[in-house]
């Protein structure tokens, strides 16, 4: 589908997908061994993958800027492009939020949202690698449905994890600094789910 000689367009959306899947499971070492006197240097990591994620974003915006053949339509690609930006944003939000509210210990409900995040983002990683080859690829909805399944498991734990703290904790700041936090981690799956739901509507649209 791509020129042989040209830019990979599948390749670079495989690229900043890794970079997702590689942020989550860095947000998940973090919280696992958390420790609040580094937190700074972790975010500053977290925010390291953040960058070549965005440099990659970039490269490939300014080949689609210059090239006239694309495999797929610019504005899917675009699309795409922007839905898993948003991923990698999203991920980082969480240590970024967790840093700026001064979190002292991490909660277990946390712990297994994270672990969630790095299952989804395997799974959306996995099916942008099939993505390359979607045509023929025996898989890819296996994984797309996958992440849907994922995200929903989130939206389960979210409503939990929320039923707790308001029904165990009396502390209003310790409300609020932790409804962000698990509002956060559940938007990483939902924004999971939006590349594999663009990924889904492109298939349909070239097939």
């Amino acid at each position: 589908m791509a020129k042989k000689q040209g830019y990979n367009y599948f390749d670079a959306l495989i690229d900043m997908s890794s970079f997702a899947y590689e942020a989550a499971q860095y947000l998940d070492s973090v919280l696992a061994d958390y420790n609040p006197v580094i937190v700074l240097d972790k975010v500053n990591g977290i925010h390291d993958i953040e960058h070549h994620a965005d440099d990659k974003r970039h490269e490939l915006i300014i080949h689609l800027t210059r090239e006239f053949i694309t495999p797929i339509e610019r504005e899917d690609i675009m699309e795409m492009v922007q839905k898993l930006d948003t991923v990698v944003d999203a991920i980082d939000d969480v240590l970024r939020y967790i840093y700026m509210f001064n979190i002292a210990t991490i909660r277990p409900s946390a712990l297994k949202f994270s672990s969630l995040v790095v299952r989804c983002t395997r799974s959306m990683n996995i099916a942008m690698e099939e993505f390359k080859n979607f045509h023929k690829s025996q898989s890819i909805k296996d994984y797309i449905v996958e992440v849907n399944m994922l995200e929903e498991e989130g939206d389960r734990m979210q409503i939990s994890a929320l039923h707790e703290l308001f029904g165990k904790s009396s502390d209003a700041i310790e409300i609020i600094r932790w409804s962000k936090v698990i509002d956060c981690l559940e938007a990483c799956l939902d924004d999971c789910e939006e590349v594999v739901d663009t990924m889904e509507r492109i298939i349909m649209k070239n097939t």
